[in-house]
């Protein structure tokens, strides 16, 4: 997907050969994730307990729920909760990107070219952090 976005083969390869250095030390054990977590999909019911819609489950990083938290509508306590569930790995902060940008390119391919910047701006960022 990314010559969508301008780059050729070599850039993704790049990008990809590279992209390990982000789970160094991190021991990921799956889980069972929502898969699309955000703001449209939570509710609740008559007696007003939340209740979460519409799941696209699948056994993951824990981290990869946070991949639509820029439409999540999420606060802190939410975060904070989620944390003390499933504490933060290191690195986190350095990975969390890379679980947005798999939704960027996903609603680029799905909705046109509103997601395109987004994206680049991701990858552009992974390629200098990584020295791709």
């Amino acid at each position: 997907m990314l010559w969508y976005l301008g780059f050729d083969l070599n850039t993704g390869q790049r990008l990809v050969k590279n992209i390990a250095a982000l789970f160094e030390g991190v021991t990921i054990e799956p889980c069972l994730l929502h898969g699309d977590l955000w703001s449209g999909n939570i509710s609740s019911d008559k007696n007003g307990e939340p209740v979460i819609l519409d799941p696209a489950c699948y056994y993951g990083h824990n981290e990869a729920e946070f991949g639509m938290s820029w439409c999540a509508g999420f606060g802190g306590s939410f975060y904070n909760a989620y944390f003390e569930v499933m504490p933060k790995q290191p690195g986190f902060e350095k990975r969390r990107d890379l679980y947005l940008l798999y939704h960027y390119l996903n609603h680029y391919n799905l909705f046109g070219s509103g997601y395109r910047s987004s994206a680049m701006s991701i990858i552009d960022d992974y390629i200098r952090i990584l020295n791709a």
